[in-house]
């Protein structure tokens, strides 16, 4: 059984309290004074409260934790919160989550409340639980990673597409992304070597993805393994025979209905390990997903920081 990791000599759940929202946050420019309100409400003082750009949020984070902040509160999605993480992981401060993007699977993950009011009163009690932390490279991510078509699928995701029409998003980008083609995957997984014809891969860290997609059947946010999945394909090499690409999107359609049931890893040409670290190169060369944001492109490397983050959680 693996350990947890020991609590940071640092760490409160009390102490000075920071605000910070995504600006481009889906729930619009109402956002930060419903968050404010909420908190408040719940009994939260808050030192700081201000909007951020997007691009801005992880020095942000970093600057109030330099200030001598214990407790930094984001409200955004789940790409907010991994950018949160990046700056977080390894401090004495802890993570307060308000949901408001459109998927917020680490939430749901940690069964935090969807709404303000509920997330508020989460953050209010102070109880601190410590989970871990994904890295692409230098990018942290919390959900998971992933090359193919989930990532077509997240390009394929503007801000105009989340807005309009919210978790719907998902199936609407998804259908678009499904042309993605078959690539040559080489996965290294704890020096265990495959290689692959792929349509997608999937380095997962917490439980869920995609909008409540179950990533693994024992993949928890605590338990210091990434959780590895391919999608192969029927393909051979070079331009696709029609016969092969049929299949190729008959296999994606099946999988794609598994998925939705968390059965994913029934499908028989899924590929799925479990592990602390992981390698992966491509041909071509493909765009990263991690956690709703294009982070870098394959080459890669996977790994995971046990229980490096504490987050305010029930």
């Amino acid at each position: 059984m693996a350990r947890r990791a020991p609590a940071h000599p640092g760490l409160s759940a009390g102490g000075e309290a920071v605000l910070l929202v995504n600006a481009a946050a889906r729930k619009g420019d109402a956002a930060l004074s419903a968050a404010r309100a909420a908190l408040e409400g719940a009994g939260v003082v808050l030192a700081e409260a201000r909007a951020i750009e997007p691009g801005a949020l992880r020095e942000a984070v970093e600057a109030a934790v330099a200030a001598g902040a214990a407790r930094v509160i984001v409200g955004g999605g789940d790409g907010s919160l991994a950018a949160a993480a990046s700056a977080l992981a390894g401090t004495g401060a802890a993570l307060g989550v308000l949901p408001l993007g459109t998927a917020n699977d680490f939430a749901r993950t940690l069964r935090i409340p969807d709404d303000l009011a509920g997330a508020a009163r989460v953050i209010a009690r102070g109880r601190v639980r410590r989970v871990d932390v994904g890295w692409a490279g230098g990018r942290a991510f919390l959900n998971a990673a992933s090359v193919g078509a989930s990532s077509e699928l997240t390009r394929r995701l503007d801000d105009g597409l989340k807005r309009r029409a919210g978790t719907l998003a998902y199936p609407v980008a998804g259908a678009a992304a499904a042309g993605q083609p078959p690539f040559r995957a080489r996965l290294e997984v704890d020096g265990r070597t495959e290689e692959l014809r792929a349509l997608q891969v999937v380095v997962g860290n917490g439980r869920y993805h995609g909008g409540g997609r179950l990533i693994a059947p024992r993949a928890r946010a605590d338990d210091h393994l990434l959780d590895v999945y391919v999608l192969t394909t029927a393909s051979s090499p070079g331009a696709p025979r029609l016969r092969d690409r049929l299949r190729d999107l008959a296999g994606l359609a099946r999988y794609a209905l598994l998925l939705l049931r968390g059965r994913h890893l029934e499908h028989p040409g899924v590929l799925h390990v479990r592990a602390t670290r992981a390698a992966l190169w491509t041909d071509p060369p493909l765009e990263i997903d991690a956690d709703g944001e294009l982070a870098g492109s394959t080459p890669a490397e996977f790994r995971v920081s046990p229980g490096q983050l504490a987050v305010l959680a029930p």
